[in-house]
């Protein structure tokens, strides 16, 4: 039985481990979130700006796979093109790397930086627990993940000896010889790597415990290679799984991820095998300690396979073109989001950024029909209803999508500030969605007005088109002031607002003056008075979307709903 729980023990390390990594990346991820959905907005043709970006936010999320999951869905939304995406893939692959030289820290020099690095995890626990502050929470958070994945390599390679050596030191079992010190074909290794990797989602988690167990002699450095070479193109399998449902381009993403640790492999794998003995001098120099060689390796095979074929990153995208062809565009393409992605939910700070994004375009349509619906209204010659209505459906998907969207980002582990702007969001949705419906109001008082042969008087019609560039005024204060979150705009907003009230009541008094001087029929007084309260409204609606960031940046005025 002893056998038997020191398995449970070592196995509960490997998730001690796993789980300080999740909390680690994810507190990082917390801290700098805004940033890094600034650093992937920025990338640029630059192949070398590409490379830096996906290094620096690799090294935040300590995921490769998860930075890929996330191009896949830029791709998908177009905000990002596909050669871009494959200079970030290959800085990606690199920052990964990060995480095996941490790991192979725990066995440098006299000082036990294992057991330092688990009081820092404890520290970590008690400022996430005793503190408010959200900032000291998320570092918390990181010193305790930090903690954790050393926590969990202790018991790693305590309970790995007392499994593996017949002394439970130094003497390995038979058994342990042949498995992981004996000479195996190379590309059996791989395959394991692949395998194993595949099955966690992580390549950092392979290599960590290839690093833990070369460390303490269990795993020879030979065959550690062939398996981090494996490990490389098994992470490959989740962008490759998340692809499923994009579009052409998002599944070259995915494919430009496995073609390049693919080629990493191949160039990597005949100088491996052939000078095995050579290699493994090599990395002997560059340290005593073959768990730190290991993380040398896995860093070093992904910085070469970048040198090699940065060069020719376009060829490796014409090549994933010729794999996966273009097709037909579906006919509802003009339903399909901008900005969001549910692959992007596995980075809640970005998603939230583009959801914001999101609403934005929405209010465009919104936008777009008021308009439209006063031209209609004031220019008998105007007919813009297949235009209003093509939008309205738009408006009408985008109002439900976007609504489930939230609900899907309500449950992934946000900021404070991230979880008020969700909440925020389904009010804004709301009342852009209220903006549509007004616009197709005023679209059937066209029809009324056209059908019954009536029309408004050159003033009436005037004063209309005022109220609706007073409308576009106020539109543009409103969402610039939602866009850059900035509260000091609001002033301008409620400015507006009170201007467009003040003057949609002096055009109702003027055109009931008009009504009694015989100078307006009651037929046509009562759509004009319709209209102008519908476009006051609209106002009130496109205010409350301004007024909506003082829920996540300081409370104030309270907001007017209609």
């Amino acid at each position: 039985m002893d056998m038997v729980w020191n398995i449970f023990f070592m196995f509960g390390g490997v998730a001690a481990m796993m789980l300080g990594m999740k909390v680690m990346g994810g507190a990082l991820e917390q801290v700098a979130g805004g940033g890094m959905k600034k650093m992937l907005g920025k990338v640029t043709s630059n192949r070398f700006a590409g490379v830096g970006v996906g290094l620096a936010v690799t090294s935040i999320i300590q995921s490769s796979t998860a930075t890929t999951v996330m191009l896949v869905g830029f791709v998908n939304i177009g905000l990002m093109t596909l050669v871009q995406a494959t200079n970030v893939i290959m800085g990606a692959n690199i920052g990964t790397t990060v995480t095996a030289h941490i790991v192979s820290l725990s066995g440098v020099g006299q000082i036990d930086i294992g057991a330092i690095a688990a009081m820092i995890g404890c520290i970590g626990i008690l400022m996430a627990m005793l503190v408010k502050n959200e900032k000291v929470q998320n570092i918390g958070n990181i010193l305790a993940g930090l903690g954790l994945i050393f926590v969990g390599l202790e018991f790693i390679s305590t309970y790995a000896k007392l499994i593996m050596f017949t002394d439970g030191k130094s003497i390995p079992h038979g058994w342990v010889k042949l498995i992981f010190q004996g000479e195996h074909f190379p590309l059996l290794l791989i395959l394991i790597g692949i395998v194993l990797t595949a099955l966690v989602h992580s390549s950092s988690t392979i290599t960590s415990l290839m690093v833990v167990l070369a460390s303490i002699g269990v795993l020879s450095f030979d065959n550690a290679l062939f398996l981090a070479l494996g490990s490389n193109i098994g992470t490959c399998i989740t962008s490759i799984m998340s692809s499923a449902g994009t579009n052409v381009n998002a599944k070259r993403t995915a494919l430009v991820h496995l073609l390049f640790n693919l080629f990493g492999c191949l160039i990597f794998i005949a100088p491996m095998w052939i000078w095995k003995a050579q290699v493994t001098s090599f990395f002997a120099l560059m340290s005593g300690d073959v768990g730190q060689q290991i993380a040398i390796f896995h860093t070093l095979f992904n910085v070469v396979t970048t040198l090699i074929l940065l060069p020719f990153s376009q060829y490796v995208v014409k090549l994933t073109c010729l794999v996966v062809h273009d097709k037909k565009q579906p006919s509802d393409e003009r339903f399909k989001f901008a900005y969001i992605d549910d692959r992007l939910l596995s980075t809640p700070p970005v998603a939230v950024g583009n959801t914001k994004n999101e609403i934005i375009r929405m209010s465009t349509f919104a936008r777009d029909n008021i308009n439209l619906a006063v031209e209609m209204l004031v220019n008998a010659d105007v007919d813009n209803s297949d235009v209003i209505r093509s939008n309205e459906e738009i408006i009408n998907h985008h109002n439900k999508a976007i609504t489930a969207y939230l609900t899907k980002l309500m449950s992934k582990d946000l900021s404070d500030e991230d979880d008020k702007k969700v909440g925020s969001y389904y009010h804004v949705v709301s009342d852009v969605e209220r903006i549509g419906d007004y616009a197709e109001n005023i679209m059937e008082y066209a029809h009324r007005l056209r059908k019954e042969e009536l029309i408004f008087s050159e003033d009436a019609k005037n004063e209309l088109k005022e109220l609706a560039d007073m409308f576009n005024k106020l539109y543009e204060s409103a969402v610039s002031a939602f866009d850059a979150r900035n509260v000091d705009m609001l002033a301008e907003v409620d400015v507006l607002e009170q201007k467009m009230d003040d003057m949609s009541a002096e055009l109702e008094i003027r055109h009931i003056d008009r009504v009694k001087e015989g100078l307006c029929s009651a037929q046509v007084g009562s759509v004009y008075l319709q209209t102008v309260s519908n476009l006051e409204r609209v106002g009130d609606h496109i205010t409350n979307v301004a007024f909506s960031i003082r829920q996540y940046r300081h409370s104030g005025k309270t907001i007017k709903t209609v």
